[in-house]
């Protein structure tokens, strides 16, 4: 059963410290606080590149945390950028590190894709997360396009419809969430 305050893992494509990616992310994290417990995980950058077909005591330690964090979460928030109109690799390699365990199946996510264009990051993104069995919805995905026009160096979201757009998505997401919890 869901508590109170659903816990939500937060997942950026973007490592860079200066993604906007993180920025959208950190802005959620603090919208939402009173709605949602959301925590970033910040390690994918440290995953080796995946191995199919390793013993579960084979599976490196941070990846071992990563799959307990996706388990435990009520839902997962993706943010992503489009490196050459494609999934950053450090986000491919981390998800394909859950293609032999089910911590994906049936788990509700929301899905940001926040790039100069970003289309086909998008939809290889949800192609990716379809067939790892992740519960997706047309209102819990959103593509923002040219983003930094979009989000300052700060982490402000300095267009309103863009700050609409993400606030319409948590709010469906956090309303999906604890229509599952019923």
């Amino acid at each position: 059963m869901l508590q109170s305050k659903p816990k939500l893992l937060a997942i950026s494509g973007g490592i860079s410290p200066t993604s906007y990616n993180q920025k959208i992310l950190q802005y959620i994290k603090h919208q939402f606080s009173s709605h949602c417990e959301l925590i970033l995980f910040h390690e994918i950058d440290q995953f080796p590149f995946f191995v199919s077909g390793l013993s579960d005591e084979k599976i490196p330690e941070v990846v071992k945390h990563f799959l307990r964090e996706v388990k435990n979460a009520d839902g997962v928030i993706i943010c992503s950028p489009e490196y050459v109109f494609s999934i950053p690799g450090v986000l491919k390699n981390a998800l394909e590190w859950v293609v032999s365990s089910v911590v994906f199946t049936d788990k509700p996510v929301a899905l940001i894709t926040a790039a100069s264009v970003g289309e086909k990051a998008h939809e290889s993104l949800l192609l990716v997360l379809k067939t790892i069995g992740a519960q997706l919805s047309e209102n819990t995905n959103l593509l923002v396009s040219g983003v930094k026009g979009k989000v300052s160096l700060d982490g402000q979201i300095t267009d309103r419809p863009t700050e609409l757009a993400i606030n319409q998505l948590m709010e469906a997401f956090l309303q999906s969430l604890a229509i599952k919890a019923e």
